[in-house]
C-alpha cells in the first residue's frame, strides 16, 4: 500500500504542473502511467535529490595550474638549471578515524617520495623493455575421458557412498563446515580443461634509477578535500646546481656565512612563524628562509597527530607528550633528507589482452559432454617502490625555535607540530660551546678567619657574574 501511495505521489509531481484546481486531473493521469515509468521517475528523482561530491584529486589539479600560473610558480617552473616537479597522493583514511591526522601526515611523505622519483629519474634512468604476440590455435586439444577413466570415476562415487554409509553425517558434516554442500558433492561432474585457441599481445616494464636527493627542497603543499572528507594533498619540490652548492656551504662553513640585508625579514622568524598556528598545519618539510638580519635560515617543520579522544587528563598529556616526539623525530629527518640523501625508485609493469577458447570434456557417470569457452580478458600487475634514505653526522647550530598545538578547524583533531632551526650564528655558538677549553688561571687571594662577636646579620656573595656572559 505504502508503495502505491508513494508512486502515486510521484505521479503527481511529474504531473506537477496542473493547477491545483485540476487535481482531479492530476490524479487521473497518475493512473494513467504503468509502474515501469513510475519507477523511473522515482530514481531519476532520487537521484537529482543526491548531492553531488567532488573529486579532491582533480581539485588538487586545480590548485597546482594556478599556483605555476602564478609569478612565483612560473618562477619555479621556468626558470634555466632549475627541477620542479609535483606529486600528489590521498588520505588513506576518512576524519571520523582516530588515527587521521597521522595518515594526513603520511600521504604528504608519499606525495614527496613521488615527487622525489621524478628528480631521481631525471638525472637517470634505466629502463627494460618487453612486447610479446601469440596467436594459438589448435583444435585437437578438446580433452577426452578414455574408458578406464569413467570407470574411476564410478568406483571413486562407489567409494564416497560407501563412506557416508559408514560414518554416518560425519562426513557430512565436515563437507558442510568447509562450506561444500555434501549433495552437491557427489553430483560434481569431473572435469578436464585444454586451451583450444589464444590470441594475445603483453608488455612488461622495469624503470630503475638511484641518485642523489642532496639539496633538493619542498618549496609548496596543498590540500584539498571533498564533502565526504576525502582528503588530497600535493608537494611541489625544486633543485638546482646553486641550491646545492649552498647545502654544501652550509656543511662545509663552520657558521661562517654572511648576511644579506636585501633578504632580511620583516619581522623576527619566532614572530612570524609563531602568528597563525592554523596555517602551520599546512606546513611540512623545510625551507630556506631570512631572518630579520637577512642571514640564511633552514626551517623545518614537524607534526604529529594525538589519537587520545577520551577525558582522562593522564592519557591524553602522554598522548600528546609522544606525539611531539615523533613531531620532532620527522623535524630532524628533514634535515638528513636535505643534507645527505639519496633517493631510489623501482618499477614492474605488464599488461596482457587476451581472448581465449578452452576445450571442456565433462564426465558424468558414464556419459561424457564436450563444450567450448570464450573468455576476454585484461590483465595488468603493478610493482613499484620509492625508497628515500637520508643520514647526517654531527650537524651543530639546530634547536626547536617552538612548539604548537592547533584543532584542526574542520574536524577537531589535536595536531602537535614543533619548529626546528639552523641558523649560522647558532652553529658558531654551538661549535663554540662543544670545543671549549677552559684556559689556566691563578689566584694569591688568602682567606681570612674571623671569630663571631655574638651579633646578628646577614652575608651573601659577591657579584663576580655579569648576566652579558649568556
Amino acid at each position: 500500500m505504502k508503495k502505491l501511495i508513494g508512486k502515486t505521489l510521484v505521479a503527481l509531481v511529474i504531473a506537477g504542473t496542473v493547477p491545483a484546481l485540476h487535481a482531479q486531473e492530476s490524479v487521473a493521469v497518475a493512473a494513467v502511467i504503468s509502474e515501469q515509468e513510475l519507477d523511473t521517475a522515482a530514481a531519476s528523482i532520487a537521484a537529482a535529490a543526491k548531492p553531488d561530491v567532488s573529486d579532491p584529486g582533480l581539485k588538487i589539479e586545480t590548485l597546482i595550474e594556478d599556483f605555476e600560473a602564478s609569478a612565483l610558480g612560473q618562477a619555479f617552473r621556468d626558470r634555466p638549471g632549475m627541477f620542479y616537479a609535483t606529486a600528489s597522493s590521498s588520505v588513506m583514511v576518512g576524519p571520523d578515524s582516530r588515527d587521521w591526522g597521522n595518515a594526513r601526515v603520511m600521504a604528504y611523505k608519499d606525495a614527496l617520495l613521488k615527487a622525489q622519483a621524478k628528480y631521481v629519474e631525471f638525472l637517470g634512468v634505466s629502463v627494460r623493455a618487453e612486447s610479446l604476440s601469440r596467436l594459438f590455435d589448435d583444435k585437437s586439444q578438446m580433452p577426452s575421458f578414455s574408458e578406464s577413466d569413467l570407470r574411476v570415476n564410478g568406483k571413486l562415487g562407489e567409494l564416497f557412498d560407501k563412506a557416508v554409509a559408514v560414518v554416518g553425517g560425519k562426513l557430512d558434516g565436515e563437507l558442510q563446515e568447509m562450506g561444500i554442500d555434501p549433495q552437491e558433492f557427489r553430483a560434481a561432474p569431473v572435469e578436464k580443461r585444454a586451451k583450444m585457441f589464444e590470441r594475445s599481445v603483453s608488455e612488461s616494464t622495469v624503470t630503475r634509477a638511484r641518485q642523489s636527493l642532496t639539496g633538493v627542497i619542498p618549496v609548496k603543499t596543498f590540500e584539498a578535500y571533498n564533502e565526504n572528507g576525502d582528503h588530497a594533498v600535493a608537494v611541489a619540490i625544486v633543485a638546482s646546481s646553486k641550491f646545492r652548492q649552498f647545502v654544501y656551504d652550509i656543511a662545509q662553513s663552520k657558521g661562517d656565512i654572511a648576511a644579506d640585508p636585501t633578504k632580511a625579514s620583516q619581522q623576527p622568524l619566532l614572530q612570524l612563524l609563531r602568528a597563525d598556528k592554523t596555517a602551520l598545519i599546512d606546513e611540512f618539510g623545510i625551507r630556506r628562509m631570512y631572518d630579520e638580519q637577512g642571514y640564511p635560515v633552514l626551517v623545518s617543520f614537524g607534526q604529529s597527530s594525538n589519537p587520545y579522544r577520551g577525558d582522562d587528563f593522564q592519557q591524553r598529556a602522554d598522548n600528546r607528550e609522544l606525539s611531539y616526539a615523533s613531531a620532532k623525530s620527522a623535524s630532524y629527518a628533514n634535515f638528513a633528507y636535505l643534507f645527505n640523501a639519496t633517493g631510489s625508485t623501482e618499477q614492474t609493469e605488464s599488461k596482457k589482452m587476451v581472448r581465449e577458447t578452452t576445450g571442456v570434456a565433462t564426465a558424468e557417470g558414464q556419459s561424457v559432454t564436450e563444450s567450448e569457452e570464450q573468455t576476454l580478458q585484461f590483465v595488468s600487475t603493478m610493482d613499484r617502490q620509492i625508497a628515500a634514505r637520508g643520514s647526517i653526522s654531527n650537524l651543530p647550530g639546530t634547536r626547536e625555535l617552538f612548539r604548537w598545538s592547533a584543532n584542526h578547524p574542520l574536524y577537531g583533531h589535536e595536531i602537535n607540530g614543533v619548529v626546528y632551526v639552523w641558523h649560522p650564528l647558532a652553529e658558531q655558538n654551538a661549535r663554540g660551546l662543544r670545543d671549549f677549553k677552559p684556559a689556566r688561571t691563578s689566584s694569591n687571594t688568602q682567606a681570612t678567619q674571623r671569630r663571631g662577636d655574638g651579633q646578628a646579620g646577614t652575608s651573601q656573595s659577591r657579584n663576580l657574574m655579569s648576566a652579558d656572559d649568556f
